[in-house]
C-alpha cells in the first residue's frame, strides 16, 4: 500500500474488450449495498459495546466470508481470482478501511461515522483519473458537488465534538481514503473477476488479519455481541457482493457517488430504530444527497 499514485497509474493497461457499462443496474446494486451496509453498521455499533473494534471487524469479516462462500456455492460461481496482485491491494485497502471505520463507529454516534465515511466518493472522484483512467464528465462532477453539499449539511453538527472524539473523526477520514482506493481496485477487478471471488478474498483474509491484531486485548464476546457480529457478517457479506457487482457495471466515480444514499438510509433507520428525529438542516441535506443520486442515474442513462 506504499506504492505511489504515479506508479499505480502506470499499471492501468488498455482493455482488450469494450467495457460493459450498465449505469441503471449499477445504481440499483449500489443502493441495495448501501442499505445493507447501514444495517451492518447498526450491528457493529451494538457489538462494540462488549468487544473491541478489531474483534468486531474480525467477526464481521469472518461471518461475511461464510455468507459469501455459501452464496457462491449455491449459485455455482467460481471463487478463483486470477489477478492476485491487484486483489491483494483491494483486500489490504479494504481491511484498513474496515478497521478505521469500525473504530469510528465505536467512538462516534452512528450518524457521525456514516456521514464521515461518505467522504469516499469525493476522494474516489479525485483518484479515478489517476488509478483508472476514467474521465469525470460535468454531470458526474455536478452530482458529486451536490452530494457533498448535502453531506456537509448533515455533517455540520458533527464538527463540534469534544477533543476525545477527534480520534474517531480522524479514523473515519482515514477509512474513507482507504475505501476510495479499495473501490478503485474493485472497478478494475470487476472487469475480469467474479464478485463472489473478490469479496471472499477480502472477507477471509480481512478476518484473519484483524483477528490476529485483536489477540493482545481479546475479550470473549457476550451472547448478544456474538449475535450482533453474526448479523453484521450476514448483512456485510451480501452488501459486499452487491457493491462489487455495482463497480463492475459502471464507472467508479458515478457508482461511488451513489454511496451518498447511505447517509439517507442511516438517518431514516435512526428515526425508526433509534428514535432520532432529524432536524430541518438534516432533511435539506438528505434531499441534496438524493438529488445527486438522481442526477447521476440520469447522466448514466444519457451516456448509455
Amino acid at each position: 500500500m506504499a506504492t505511489a499514485p504515479e506508479s499505480l497509474a502506470r499499471e492501468v493497461v488498455a482493455e482488450e474488450e469494450p467495457r460493459v457499462s450498465r449505469p441503471g443496474l449499477a445504481a440499483a446494486y449500489m443502493l441495495f449495498a448501501c442499505l445493507l451496509f447501514t444495517f451492518m453498521a447498526l450491528f457493529v455499533k451494538r457489538a462494540t459495546r462488549d468487544v473491541s473494534f478489531l474483534e468486531a471487524a474480525a467477526g464481521r469479516a469472518g461471518f461475511g466470508a461464510l455468507t459469501i462462500f455459501a452464496m457462491a456455492r449455491a449459485r455455482g460461481v467460481s471463487l478463483r481470482v486470477s489477478d492476485r496482485g491487484l486483489q491483494w491491494r483491494r483486500t489490504l485497502a479494504g481491511t484498513v478501511s474496515m478497521c478505521c471505520g469500525f473504530y469510528a463507529l465505536s467512538r462516534l454516534p452512528l450518524g457521525d461515522a456514516v456521514t464521515i465515511g461518505n467522504l469516499t466518493p469525493l476522494l474516489l472522484a479525485v483518484l479515478s483519473p489517476i488509478l483508472l483512467g476514467e474521465r469525470s464528465g460535468s454531470s458526474v462532477w455536478g452530482a458529486v458537488v451536490l452530494g457533498l453539499l448535502g453531506v456537509g449539511l448533515l455533517a455540520g453538527v458533527h464538527l463540534a465534538h469534544p477533543a476525545g472524539l477527534w480520534l474517531g473523526v480522524l479514523a473515519g477520514i482515514g477509512g474513507a481514503f482507504f475505501s476510495s482506493l479499495a473501490m478503485a481496485y474493485l472497478r478494475r477487478l470487476g472487469k475480469k473477476e467474479s464478485p463472489e471471488g473478490v469479496s471472499l478474498h477480502f472477507a477471509a483474509w480481512g478476518a484473519l488479519l484483524t483477528f490476529v491484531a485483536s489477540l493482545p486485548g481479546f475479550r470473549v464476546p457476550t451472547p448478544t455481541a456474538l449475535l450482533a457480529l453474526v448479523g453484521a457478517g450476514l448483512f456485510g457479506g451480501f452488501a459486499q457482493v452487491a457493491m462489487t457487482r455495482a463497480y463492475s457495471l459502471d464507472e467508479a466515480a458515478r457508482v461511488s457517488a451513489i454511496g451518498y444514499s447511505g447517509v439517507v438510509f442511516s438517518q431514516a433507520i435512526g428515526v425508526v430504530v433509534l428514535h432520532e428525529m432529524p432536524t430541518g438542516r438534516q432533511l435539506v441535506g438528505a434531499a441534496l444527497v438524493v438529488g445527486s443520486g438522481v442526477l447521476l442515474a440520469l447522466s448514466g442513462q444519457r451516456k448509455r
